[in-house]
């Protein structure tokens, strides 16, 4: 699964590579400087209120600088002056860059109104509001809600509808504070006027004692005269701070005034802004935690791929089991095999022509068509054409094959499905490699107790995200075939491999785990390496696979967790973790969890999305109700669906074409394929003289589905890689 609607919506409105993360936060924010806006997980939203939100926090992601905080930093008390007059101006904008989005703002506040986020439900007169929080109530409740504004407040609600900068905003905002500062002041003191009780309530709070004398005040062995200049005025020191009397001293109280301006400052707090933060923060669900990993793109500790020539003298002990009956047996694959591939090339390259035809531009040239000049009385377009027809592009293939215990009894059919699609690239001319992923292979040649090989493993480990490629004995990639191979080179790896069983007497090629999203973890790095070498402009990486690849480890070495128990509002309570896989190029997220599942499906997504390849996978397994339910969980992440439903569906694919596809699990289509339909049946018929006509019938009806299945198959592969 990739990043929500709501995540995606923001990246879309923000128009720039802002990184989306949620979080465990009560309110959302926006990091101006780093680009990064962070949501909470709310609850019991609607996505109308979802939706105004996060186009209130993009509004700030677009056009809200670091100049909006200089200002507090003299005076914070301006800060929800600020906030609201800055709403005003976002908002506003985003409304004038997506129009769209007017209809679902209005509804939004309208929404939060109706449930008081704003705190004025037992307000009878919205007009004795703050003039800040009807300016705040009139551009966000709108003006239904009833407020008014005298004709000295007027032109402030006019001047906020028509802020354009930062500049604009601070220096309205301090204007209003200043303008209901003044105002309430006023208010206080009129009313102290009339009600003289007041007045000498507040004068009591006020402590008027004189300064005693110098000499009960001050000891001798401490006073410094040096301190004071002629004129008795204190000296700053260095920093400029000027040194305090001694402690103890009494300081002067605050004055009638200064307590009449306090009590004013006071009354004129933004409260509709702040109770509607702190409804916000209600409605964050803090019970969830948000983890964000990456892919360790470093250069492993050792390099996982043991290549051709490696393996070629590693497995040379393997030439002693191959019979002569073994080596006609090969020698008939290679034969049969050459019509399954020159129908491969023929479809290949007959997609490719139609796709580049496809394209084909036709334009006029400066130049006259002679044959056409006899017509220019009824026709004007006399000028020759050209046919531009657009150069295919370059093709690369990846093979990753599964090298694990559970392969054993289809490993040998599978491989000849292999041999099949290398022999396509080397007649193709496709730069292409066969990698096998395998648990088994040392890489590290006993070198364990090494001191620097010790010292390796603790740096890499002490780096944070998901060490997909990490090495630590357990991942390899065998290189069984490669576009650089000779032909001598290619048609021993095939002998070798044609009975992959043998292989299991050498050394590190018997079959263990399924390594399968280490595989795919080494290639978000090797992928754009290869490219690059051999100049591909249209990746494919092909999977094959019988099962769920082992689950990546954390920078710790552990499993990623789902939940943690922690601390909330004082009571220890479960706290549910969201993990997702972060790509910092593209800025997308990914989630996963623990399982093998959701971490394969989000490599091949995070692939998928940047480097736009074709992504092809086979998933070979029995064609039997408990291993096609075992294919459906082992490849969608989280499948919530009928599975009953989806057997059935999956076996009348294979009655009708022989294999059957899945959707939505990172590749553009996996294929499942009974294990006893892996071979390509495409030889010829084969008839003895014993044979009647019924017995041959049967043999022919027989090889035409064998070859309809086979080709249906290769059809469906071709399309995609094409």
């Amino acid at each position: 699964m990739t990043n929500t609607s709501s995540e995606l919506g923001a990246k879309l409105l923000a128009n720039e590579d802002i990184s989306v993360i949620r979080a465990r936060v009560s309110t959302a924010s926006f990091d101006i400087k780093n680009r990064v806006l962070t949501l909470p997980q709310w609850k019991d939203l609607t996505p109308t209120v979802e939706g105004m939100l996060i186009g209130h926090e993009v509004g700030h992601a677009l056009y809200t600088t670091d100049d909006y905080l200089e200002p507090l930093k003299v005076n914070y008390k301006l800060k929800s002056y600020l906030n609201i007059l800055e709403d005003v101006r976002i908002e506003k904008l985003m409304k004038r860059k997506y129009p769209g989005i007017r209809k679902t703002m209005n509804m939004g506040y309208k929404e939060l109104n109706d449930k008081d986020f704003f705190g004025v439900g037992k307000v009878q007169d919205f007009n004795t509001l703050n003039l800040i929080d009807r300016i705040n109530l009139y551009f966000k409740a709108g003006f239904q809600c009833g407020v008014k504004f005298d004709s000295e407040e007027k032109q402030f609600v006019v001047r906020a509808e028509r802020t354009e900068t930062i500049e604009e905003v601070v220096a309205l905002g301090q204007e209003i504070y200043d303008y209901s500062l003044d105002k309430a002041i006023e208010r206080k003191k009129r009313s102290h006027e009339t009600n003289p009780t007041d007045l000498e309530d507040l004068e009591d709070d006020v402590e008027t004692d004189d300064v005693e004398d110098d000499e009960d005040n001050f000891d001798d062995d401490t006073f410094d005269s040096s301190e004071y200049d002629e004129e008795g005025e204190l000296i700053e020191d260095d920093e400029g701070d000027v040194r305090q009397w001694q402690a103890g001293r009494s300081q002067p109280q605050k004055t009638v005034d200064e307590k009449i301006e306090e009590e004013a400052e006071a009354e004129i707090e933004a409260k509709t802004d702040r109770v509607f933060e702190e409804k916000l923060k209600e409605l964050a669900d803090e019970g969830t935690e948000y983890c964000y990993w990456k892919l360790d793109e470093r250069d492993p500790i050792v390099n996982p791929v043991v290549g051709y020539k490696t393996i070629l003298q590693e497995t040379a002990g393997v030439e002693e089991y191959i019979t002569a009956s073994n080596r006609k047996e090969i020698d008939k694959f290679k034969v049969d095999s050459s019509r399954v591939v020159n129908y491969l090339i023929k479809e290949f390259e007959m997609r490719k022509s139609a796709t580049m035809y496809k394209r084909a531009q036709t334009s006029k040239i400066g130049s006259l068509d002679m044959k056409k000049i006899w017509g220019y009385q009824l026709n004007d377009d006399l000028f020759k054409r050209v046919t531009v027809v657009q150069k295919g592009k370059n093709h690369g293939m990846i093979f990753l094959l599964d090298w694990s215990g559970s392969m054993d009894g289809v490993i040998d059919d599978t491989v000849k499905q292999v041999i099949n699609l290398a022999m396509f690239c080397q007649r193709a001319q496709i730069p292409y490699q066969v990698f096998a992923f395998t648990t088994q292979y040392d890489l590290f040649k006993g070198e364990y107790d090494s001191g620097k090989l010790v010292a390796k493993k603790q740096e890499f480990y002490s780096t944070e995200g998901l060490l997909g490629n990490a090495v630590n004995g357990h991942f390899a990639l065998l290189e069984f075939f490669s576009h650089k191979m000779s032909n001598v080179e290619f048609n021993l790896m095939v002998r070798r491999l044609f009975t992959a069983r043998y292989l299991n007497y050498c050394d590190g090629y018997s079959m263990g785990g399924t390594p399968l999203n280490e595989a795919l973890s080494y290639m978000v790095d090797y992928l754009p390496k290869f490219m690059r070498s051999h100049g591909v402009e249209k990746m494919s990486l092909i999977t094959l696979t019988d099962g769920e690849g082992g689950s990546l480890v954390t920078s710790s070495g552990r499993y990623m967790d789902n939940d943690r128990f922690d601390s909330v509002d004082g009571q220890y309570k479960k706290i549910k973790i969201k993990n997702f896989l972060k790509d910092p190029k593209t800025k997308k997220d990914y989630l996963v969890d623990r399982s093998g599942t959701t971490q394969t499906e989000a490599i091949l997504r995070l692939i998928k999305d940047r480097y736009d390849v074709n992504s092809v996978g086979f998933y070979i397994c029995r064609n039997g109700r408990r291993e096609l339910s075992g294919a459906i969980h082992n490849n969608l992440a989280g499948f919530t669906g009928n599975t009953d439903i989806m057997v059935e569906d999956m076996r009348k694919e294979f009655r009708e074409n022989g294999f059957a596809s899945i959707k939505n699990t990172g590749r553009d289509d996996l294929f499942v394929v009974p294990q006893n339909k892996l071979t390509f049946e495409d030889a010829d018929i084969v008839v003895e003289e014993k044979q009647n006509a019924r017995q041959i019938a049967r043999m022919f009806t027989k090889q035409m589905n064998g070859q309809r299945t086979s080709r249906v198959l290769l059809n469906q592969f071709i399309g995609y890689v094409a």
